[in-house]
């Protein structure tokens, strides 16, 4: 880790006249404070975990000649904290409570087995086992078939094993983890056709299930404790904080353990990144009753760094798993709706917004983001200050940049850039027609109208290189040039300019704390890093590689 020149300086209280308590001066930086009015600076003044000053020298003498420390940059880049808009790190926490193996979303079903069959003879005292990453195009089964849990009973009778797909909106399990988690044919479906269980001619389930379905067998799942994924959420979060990041949206999970689990490290004091956690509507409840329950969460849980503040809602699933909502059927003839109905929708968000909640709503197909956009609209002057956020966007409706663009003032567009390398591009062509594909992830179209488009990682839904920022950075600014490996067009390229507000200003807005993080101001919490690029100046290739050298958040260096 870099080492900076510090010289501490001793000082009597006498000396405090201007400025009354101690503060830090880091100077001779190259610092990018996304703030229009002031887009650049050379020193950074500290003090109780506020920023008291951004500018230039001269400004600096009154701070430097009274300061308790000086920190000589010797130019190096100063940014503000970056800010995760959509991810699920307590979800990682569930899945590294357990052993956990990585699969790669090529491999076939007899490479999987091979697999999990390896790490069990390796790991003889394993309990049970979690696996994550397959792609169910890449199984090299039949047309239409689907894994089952007699495939994995192979591999193990006695281990429960869960095996969860690349997007995590699917996946499938051992008899052993059914019966650990009591599902048989008597079990229902959560939401019958959308989340639900396969099931064999006699309604016995076949071992595969989809969306909820799936992440309540890993709930019952013995290793997933408050205890267990707690201890594990922790390095997880320093992880986070290698990688620059001072703030997070954790969009939620199904999950029992995973609320308890944050708000113990921030009741121990340990939760040092403002996060925020979102809460999953539940389909067996009430519009009132969702509401309720987050409502009695943000009652328990909501103070010190630990918002509950997030309603999620699902418009579909992925176009992987034939369940993204689409105007098109699908080759197989299934024509997908969105989870919810138009009244369904509209009657969420304007019951999550006069509750006080901001709302998130995961959407892929063009049918999905059709239905949200127009439920937003219709609710737009309902606590108009309160984030409406549509993650994701991969297939835009006809007009969807232009909706987006009429509500710009409150919505978000979510986003990950690095899913328009066309990894698979000819199946996704097949699925959705040659029209849709050219309208996938148009996030340059979007932002060059005003839009406040946000980026995130969605991992575990992602490889981990997607968590860091300046490789999304990269895909957004590489995706314009022509022949790059990107899906059309490249007109949906992002300028690093709108990329840097992407993870930092449009994160902070998002999340509803603009007012004191997301750029470097007066007043504003000091939360920042240090890296080793001057990212203003050197090419694309390089920015990639960029290393984030020190984190600091209110003030406190955390890495």
């Amino acid at each position: 880790m870099m080492k900076f020149n510090v010289k501490m300086l001793s000082v009597t209280l006498g000396l405090f006249t201007s400025h009354a308590f101690a503060h830090t001066v880091y100077e001779n930086a190259r610092i990018y404070t996304v703030n229009d009015r002031q887009p650049t600076a050379s020193v950074l003044v500290v003090e109780q975990g506020k920023i008291v000053y951004v500018g230039g020298n001269d400004g600096a003498k009154p701070f430097k000649a009274t300061a308790t420390e000086l920190v000589d940059l010797e130019g190096k880049t100063v940014l503000p904290g970056f800010i995760e808009s959509h991810a699920h790190p307590a979800t990682v926490a569930v899945m590294e409570a357990g052993d956990f193996v990585y699969v790669d979303g090529a491999a076939t079903l007899p490479q999987i087995l091979s697999q999990l069959k390896a790490y069990l003879a390796a790991h003889p005292k394993a309990n049970y086992l979690l696996a994550q990453g397959f792609n169910v195009a890449s199984l090299a089964l039949p047309q239409g078939a689907l894994p089952t849990a007699a495939d994995l009973d192979t591999v193990s009778e006695s281990v429960p094993i869960v095996v969860y797909d690349s997007g995590m909106h699917a996946g499938w399990v051992n008899s052993a983890a059914l019966n650990v988690a009591r599902v048989d044919a008597n079990t229902p479906d959560p939401i019958p056709g959308k989340h639900y269980f396969e099931r064999d001619n006699k309604g016995n389930p076949t071992g595969f299930m989809h969306e909820s379905a799936m992440h309540n067998v890993v709930d019952a799942q013995k290793f997933n404790a408050v205890e267990n994924v707690a201890e594990k959420l922790q390095p997880i979060l320093k992880t986070y904080h290698s990688l620059g990041f001072t703030a997070i949206t954790d969009v939620g999970d199904t999950f029992s353990t995973t609320v308890a689990a944050i708000a113990r490290l921030n009741e121990q004091g340990k939760l040092k990144v403002y996060y925020q956690r979102g809460y999953f509507y539940d389909a067996a409840k009430s519009t009132e009753q969702n509401i309720a329950s987050l409502k009695a969460l943000r009652e328990k849980y909501h103070q010190g760094n630990l918002s509950m503040n997030l309603y999620k809602l699902f418009m579909d699933g992925t176009i992987e798993m034939d369940s993204g909502a689409m105007y098109q059927p699908y080759p197989n003839g299934n024509v997908v709706e969105p989870f919810l109905s138009q009244q369904q929708i509209n009657d969420n968000v304007a019951a999550a917004l006069k509750a006080g909640f901001s709302v998130h709503v995961h959407a892929i197909g063009d049918k999905a983001q059709q239905s949200i956009l127009d439920a937003f609209a219709a609710n737009k002057k309902i606590n108009p200050q309160l984030a409406r956020v549509i993650a994701h966007n991969q297939v835009f409706e006809p007009q969807g940049v232009q909706k987006f663009a009429a509500m710009k003032d409150n919505l978000f567009l979510q986003t990950t850039p690095n899913w328009a390398v066309m990894y698979e591009k000819d199946e996704t062509k097949t699925k959705i027609g040659q029209d849709a594909y050219h309208h996938q992830f148009l996030l340059g179209q979007a932002a060059r109208e005003g839009v406040a488009v946000t980026f995130g990682s969605d991992y575990p839904a992602n490889t981990f290189d997607a968590v860091n920022p300046f490789s999304q950075i990269y895909h957004a600014i590489k995706r314009g040039q022509p022949n790059a490996g990107y899906l059309p067009p490249t007109e949906a390229v992002m300028t690093f300019s709108q990329s840097l507000q992407a993870y930092t200003i449009n994160g902070a807005k998002q999340l509803g704390i603009s007012d004191i993080t997301g750029s470097l101001e007066k007043g504003k919490n000091a939360d920042f890093i240090i890296v080793d690029t001057d990212i203003g100046s050197v090419g694309l290739e390089k920015l990639k590689d960029t290393k984030v050298l020190a984190t600091y958040f209110k003030g406190e260096k955390v890495y």
